[in-house]
């Protein structure tokens, strides 16, 4: 229906559920930082205004959902491409560029290979002056007028960490100049100068290609379940095994009550089982099942299957009736399914 959180998933064959300990209560209590996290990069200034007047997790689990929509290259494919490879970025970023506790995505060399992607070469130079030896990264084609073309984005080593040296100005830009002088003064190192940020926020404005997808509804919106587009639940019961009697629920991974929860796929949902024959309840249980899938994890998923509590055998004729309810949006299914004898 509609991507490492805090703990992992397991997996058990294609038609499989990933169970973790993530809840929607922990979720609702992290979801405020998503913002600030790797995707504050590729978020404008205007989108990240727009989270903050945002009051609940399901309207920020919402502007989640709009935010990669709008960044979707290739409407017709289930997958976004501009998701998948910010990610893959980040994940690359965090593995390589990591200095001491800081992550990866957070450090200059980081920041740049996750805006502009990798370098076409890379050479390193040693310096007087540092430890270690100057990087230098050459883009055939570096996507900005900001900066030079053919420039080398140069990255040399202060104060424990690498810093990206100011560019070049361009060609009578008196002012880039002047402020290229600055920030090479001694004590004014940034990890990204002025110009670079710059760049990075012209980038986030271009990511940008369905314009239409905007917030106005969702800041207006007062109900979740019509936020959601959610009127119901569509979910089988499949018998496992006779003694104990148990359940499973199967449903479609394009129906089933899954959002994005910023960094992975969320699903929440409580679960009532009732065995009945014609004249009294047999037996009840209640589990509430919390799952998380990354991305890829969840595409290569043919159905969402979630294993129920045994219950007690029943011999003669009888009814299990199972209601789902979705944490997120409220909205609950109740559906009455036969059960055959042994």
């Amino acid at each position: 229906m509609i991507r490492k959180c805090l703990t992992f998933l397991f997996l058990v064959t294609n038609i499989v559920v990933a169970e973790t300990q993530l809840t929607w209560q922990d979720l609702q209590k992290n979801i405020d930082t998503w913002i600030a996290g790797p995707v504050s990069l590729v978020a404008t200034d205007q989108e990240k205004a727009v989270f903050k007047k945002l009051n609940t997790p399901e309207e920020k689990m919402q502007f989640i959902k709009i935010f990669w929509q709008r960044r979707d290259p290739i409407l017709r494919t289930r997958e976004n491409e501009f998701k998948d490879q910010f990610y893959d970025r980040v994940d690359y970023a965090n593995e390589h560029f990591a200095e001491g506790e800081v992550p990866g995505w957070k450090t200059a060399r980081g920041q740049v290979y996750i805006l502009m992607g990798p370098p076409s070469r890379e050479e390193k130079r040693a310096i007087a002056e540092s430890s270690r030896p100057a990087i230098l990264w050459i883009y055939d084609n570096i996507g900005t007028t900001r900066i030079p073309a053919n420039e080398a984005l140069v990255f040399i080593y202060r104060e424990f960490k690498y810093v990206l040296l100011p560019p070049s100005a361009q060609d009578g830009d008196v002012i880039g100049a002047e402020m290229r002088a600055q920030e090479l003064t001694a004590n004014r190192y940034q990890p990204i100068p002025s110009v670079v940020q710059q760049v990075f926020a012209d980038f986030a404005e271009k990511h940008i290609i369905d314009e239409k997808k905007d917030y106005r509804d969702l800041l207006s919106s007062v109900s979740t379940t019509v936020k959601f587009g959610m009127s119901g639940i569509d979910f089988e019961a499949v018998k496992v095994q006779d003694n104990p009697l148990q359940f499973k629920l199967t449903m479609s991974k394009e129906t089933a009550p899954v959002f994005d929860a910023g960094t992975s796929l969320f699903l929440e949902v409580n679960v009532d089982q009732q065995l009945k024959n014609e004249t009294a309840v047999l037996d009840s249980n209640h589990k509430t099942v919390s799952l998380q899938w990354q991305p890829k994890a969840f595409d290569g998923l043919s159905m969402i299957e979630i294993p129920l509590q045994p219950l007690q055998a029943c011999t003669g004729k009888c009814q299990l009736v199972v209601t789902v309810r979705d944490s997120v949006s409220g909205v609950s299914e109740t559906r009455t399914f036969p059960v055959e004898p042994r």
